[in-house]
């Protein structure tokens, strides 16, 4: 099971869709949902279950739209799970701020292999731009 941290794009629409008789949408019905609500653009089955299948695929926003609205899920969650599968991409607070502390969110994409604590320079840019001082 993959957290919210850690999940792909691949993981987050296998979870919700599959084979038929499973209970869960076919991909033929995921289909009929997906569509990008600003260019209308609505994927292919088949192209959806290689996505999800993890495949290399051409990604693009559109498709990233029209996966959140199939799924009924906030697009930055799409969003950030496709960076991950497609790019490679982390995306973290650098300042691990528990939901809710602050009004200002904060999301730095970096490698896998690193963590907030490997961002200081990342860090102090932020906490001086927040405070209003000179972040040159």
């Amino acid at each position: 099971m993959t957290t919210r941290d850690t999940e792909t794009l691949a993981d987050l629409m296998s979870e919700r869709a599959g084979k038929r008789g499973s209970g869960l949408p076919t991909w033929e019905q995921v289909a009929q949902r997906a569509v990008d609500p600003i260019t209308e653009y609505q994927p292919s089955p088949n192209l959806l279950w290689k996505v999800a299948s993890g495949q290399d695929v051409k990604i693009n926003p559109p498709l990233v739209r029209a996966i959140a609205a199939a799924f009924s899920l906030p697009l930055d969650r799409v969003q950030l799970a496709a960076a991950r599968q497609f790019i490679g991409l982390q995306v973290d607070d650098p300042f691990d701020t528990p939901a809710g502390d602050d009004d200002a969110v904060v999301r730095v994409a970096h490698a896998r292999d690193r963590a907030g604590d490997d961002m200081p320079k990342t860090k102090e840019f932020i906490r001086r731009a927040a405070e209003g001082e000179d972040a040159d």
